[in-house]
């Protein structure tokens, strides 16, 4: 299964789909779903899903990867800004107020009906009040100093990466011939924010998370600009089955550690490079079909599982009632309510998995991919905005968004 992918530029070429790439994107949504599931089980519980938060800046550093591939020589070329933000908002925001849409609900609901003691929240209160509402829709939260992230909290990570597309779409068209020297400017500047802030700068609720967006990203345009210059030879399967192995096993202990998240980007860029070149039996392996169909949701999955997590517990919650033999430990403080899940905890806790992987099918079925596709069509109905080149079947037009999944977080 290959799809073009395009870096743009007078001598296009057809490029492959990483799709092991999009699979590791795909877990790595799934390890955030784990680390926003509580249970007494052992899998939540373990150090790499409890600091699985880390995950996003792969997504950061993937992002800046795929978005170089299909738009650095393009941007720099005189392609149009405007379109391109278009096409990055017709790709995130409509499944963003969708679900935004589903909490809405729910807090209407809990205004007029009660919450039937599965919260002990007023409904439209922190963290999700009108005014953090109309933040959300602008996505701008990140800018606002809310004391946490708000409705649905993932969605801190689409507004960083959103206006972090425009920052390096303008200083791509500024500076074309500077791209890398820009790039590690930015990298470093965001990396010395990021350090001298200290823990606040992994809070997701505070600026700092453009910082962090910024970092990944920037890394993950010099990752591509790497693959892009330097052909990969030819390693054998041995040696770069080992690479990879060594890869993903470093990944893991360095988030199960998680003691200085500031080197996960540097990590995870190096492990993209790697990953891209798909010489190994783990990029075979990450190329099933399973695999891949992970990958192909994983916008998805980020963006419904904080949604479907709540709603299923409630579901436990109640359930545990009715056959008088509790499913869920509920907990309420002044911080919130916290459901636990106690019956068969990492048992239910694939089977919770599982219903926010076929919500998120379902989701990407029917909004996430006609709207993409529908944005897209709208575009092209109005026009270029630069001047059209001589396109062939194997080079995407100007109007034509050369990413079939966008890796957005």
């Amino acid at each position: 299964m290959v799809e073009s992918i395009s870096s743009g530029g007078p001598a296009r070429a057809e490029r492959p789909r990483f799709l092991a790439l999009d699979s590791l994107r795909g877990i790595c949504a799934c390890m955030i779903v784990l680390f926003h599931l509580h249970s007494t089980g052992v899998i939540t519980n373990s150090s790499l899903v409890h600091n699985s938060w880390m995950f996003v800046d792969f997504f950061f550093v993937l992002s800046g990867f795929v978005i170089s591939c299909g738009y650095l020589d393009r941007l720099r070329s005189g392609y149009s800004i405007r379109r391109f933000m278009l096409l990055r908002l017709g790709r995130v925001y409509p499944l963003h107020i969708a679900i935004l849409g589903l909490f809405f609900t729910v807090e209407i609901a809990g205004a007029a009906l009660g919450t039937a003691g599965l919260s002990a929240r007023t409904p439209f209160s922190d963290p999700r009040t009108l005014g953090e509402l109309a933040s959300s829709l602008a996505l701008v939260q990140i800018f606002c100093g809310f004391p946490s992230i708000v409705w649905n909290g993932p969605s801190w990570s689409i507004a960083a990466e959103l206006w972090t597309y425009l920052l390096i779409a303008l200083l791509f068209r500024a500076f074309p011939r500077w791209t890398a020297p820009m790039a590690t400017g930015l990298a470093l500047t965001a990396g010395l924010v990021l350090a001298l802030a200290g823990p606040l700068a992994w809070d997701p609720a505070t600026a700092y998370a453009f910082a962090r967006c910024i970092l990944g990203f920037s890394l993950g345009v010099l990752a591509w600009m790497l693959v892009a210059a330097v052909r990969w030879p030819a390693l054998g399967l041995g040696l770069a089955t080992a690479l990879e192995v060594v890869a993903t096993l470093g990944c893991c202990v360095m988030v199960a550690a998680g003691a200085v998240p500031i080197l996960a980007p540097l990590l995870f860029a190096a492990t993209v490079v790697l990953f891209a070149a798909e010489q190994g039996m783990v990029s075979r392996l990450l190329k099933l079909r399973p695999f891949v169909m992970l990958g192909t949701l994983s916008y998805s999955i980020y963006m419904v599982h904080s949604f479907v997590l709540a709603r299923s517990l409630d579901v436990l919650a109640v359930g545990g009632t009715l056959l008088h033999h509790p499913l869920v430990e509920t907990r309420f403080g002044t911080s919130g309510t916290l459901k636990t899940l106690t019956f068969a905890p990492d048992l239910m806790t694939f089977v919770v998995l599982s219903i926010v992987v076929l919500f998120s099918a379902i989701t990407y079925r029917w909004i996430e991919a006609p709207a993409r596709d529908a944005s897209r069509k709208w575009l092209s109905r109005r026009g270029s905005d630069m001047q059209p080149q001589a396109t062939t079947d194997a080079t995407p037009r100007p109007d034509r968004d050369p990413i079939a999944a966008t890796l957005v977080a």
